[in-house]
Parts: C-alpha cells; structure tokens; sequence
C-alpha cells in the first residue's frame, strides 16, 4: 500500500478541495489502524508519511488527486474523467511533482514498470506514459535500460541462432505495437540500431521460413509505431509496410472479383427464371 491508497481509503477526496486540515491527519491515522490491523505487513511508516505529504507538500498531494491518470494509477483505481472536474485547477512546477513521486511513491512506479515489462505488457505502461513529464527521471532511465535490454535479448536470440528455428516463442512481443510506441517514448541512435538489426535479420533469407511468416509481417506492421532518428530506418519499414497493404489489397480485389458473380451471370440467371416461370403458366393452361 502507499500513500495515494492510504488516502482514498481514508476518505480524504472531495471535489473542488483547495486544502487540507487537522481533521484530514486524524482520518488518516484512523484509517492506518485499520488498514494495519487487516495486514501486519503494511508499511509502518505509511501513515506518517501521508501526513507529511499532507502538512509540507499539500500543492503536490492536490494535483495527483485531480490528476485522472495519476491518481487511478496510484489509488489502484478507474474512476471515469467526471471524477476529476474541478473547480480548483492547482498550479504545481513539473519538477516538483516529480520530487514529490520520487519520494513517496517510487517503489511503487518501479515494480509497476519491471512486472510488466517481464510480462511484456506494454500496453499498461504506455498508458502511464501520457504522464510522462510529472515521473521521476531515476524511474525513466530505468525503464529505458529495461526496454533496452528486451530489444538486446532479440539480438541477442539471433547471434546465437540465425535461423531462429528454436526460441522464436520468446520474442513473441516484437509483433506487438504497443512495444514500438513504448520504445519511441525513449528513441535513441542507440535504440535505431538495435530495431535496424531485428528488422535486417528477419527479413534476411537466413531466418526459417515458417518463423518469417509468422513473424516478419505483423512485426513490419508493428515497427511502424516506433517513430527512429535515422530517416533511412523509418523510410524502409514503412515502404514495407505498404508493400504488405498492397499485397493485401489485391489478394482482397482478387478474392472478391472471384468469388462474386458478375452482373452478366446475374442477367442470364433472371432471364432462365422468367423463362421457367413462362413454361410452368403454359403448361398449367393447357
């Protein structure tokens, strides 16, 4: 639990606050008992530390509670955007609520980043991400070397097996796009040669043939989403790309054109039936 959970379970939030009082400090000692006689193994400081958020960094705690996505990441919550009209805009430096989440709140923010990055649940991060300029550098750069060392295990996969006829499983997650908008929030040179390298050895001969269908065309159109330095790498993926639109677009044409009738089969249909039906009305009169 940290500070933000401790705070909504106590009750504090309510719309258009513009401060807080001694009555605030007193619910949340309350609400700490509670919360510790449920779980021995909160933390003991826990409480504490909320009241001093509350006493010394009131401007900072304000902004995070009317902070849609900040607050729900933090409360463990989903509350809808209604949650967060306010009256009260509160005027905070960028660099302080960075502080503020470094101080209080960044072992949470650091196991978020590492148990999805394992789980290769990009999309969850990036969502954070919106919210890039309130998070601590410390917990970016690290984020950043974790994103790194995924892209150097790909490389890595294939140094020590070329044709990557066994392990392709394990880097499943470069097909998803959410891993090359992730990566764009921390786009290097450094970062270009790694996607350059995973791109050149998958679409190279080498690689097995049932591994590069299954892998080389939703990984291209993944790749697109990561947005390089290098205007050669983003020019080649996304020439790519297109051809693989194409080719869609004319097996598509191809299959339609083949699989429908023409509006000659359908004139030549409806003049076999009026005909029919004339023979039938004939062969009843007589």
């Amino acid at each position: 639990m940290n500070i933000i959970e401790l705070f909504e379970n106590a009750g504090i939030y309510k719309e258009n606050r513009s401060g807080f009082s001694i009555e605030d400090s007193e619910k949340v000692r309350k609400q700490f008992e509670i919360e510790r006689s449920q779980n021995p193994n909160v933390d003991p400081d826990l409480a504490d530390n909320l009241i001093v958020a509350i006493n010394e960094f009131p401007k900072e705690l304000l902004f995070i509670s009317n902070n849609r996505i900040l607050y729900n990441f933090f409360a463990r919550k989903n509350y809808s955007r209604n949650r967060f009209i306010t009256d009260y805009n509160v005027s905070v430096n960028d660099e302080n609520i960075k502080s503020f989440i470094d101080r209080f709140l960044a072992k949470d923010l650091d196991k978020f980043f590492d148990q999805n990055i394992t789980q290769n649940r990009f999309d969850s991060i990036e969502d954070l991400l919106n919210v890039k300029e309130y998070l601590p550098q410390n917990s970016l750069d690290s984020l950043n070397q974790k994103l790194n060392a995924k892209l150097d295990f790909v490389v890595n996969k294939f140094d020590e097996n070329p044709s990557l006829s066994s392990g392709a499983d394990t880097i499943e997650f470069i097909k998803y796009r959410s891993f090359y908008a992730l990566l764009t929030y921390f786009r290097s040179e450094e970062i270009d040669k790694k996607i350059r390298a995973i791109y050149s050895k998958m679409s190279g001969s080498i690689v097995n043939g049932a591994v590069r269908n299954e892998f080389l065309e939703p990984m291209v159109t993944s790749m697109v989403n990561y947005k390089p330095i290098d205007y050669e790498l983003s020019n080649s993926i996304r020439s790519h790309k297109e051809r693989i639109d194409a080719a869609k677009d004319r097996e598509y044409s191809s299959s339609s054109s083949s699989g429908g009738m023409s509006t000659w089969s359908v004139i030549v249909i409806i003049i076999v039936v009026l005909r029919l039906i004339l023979l039938l009305a004939r062969l009843g009169r007589a």
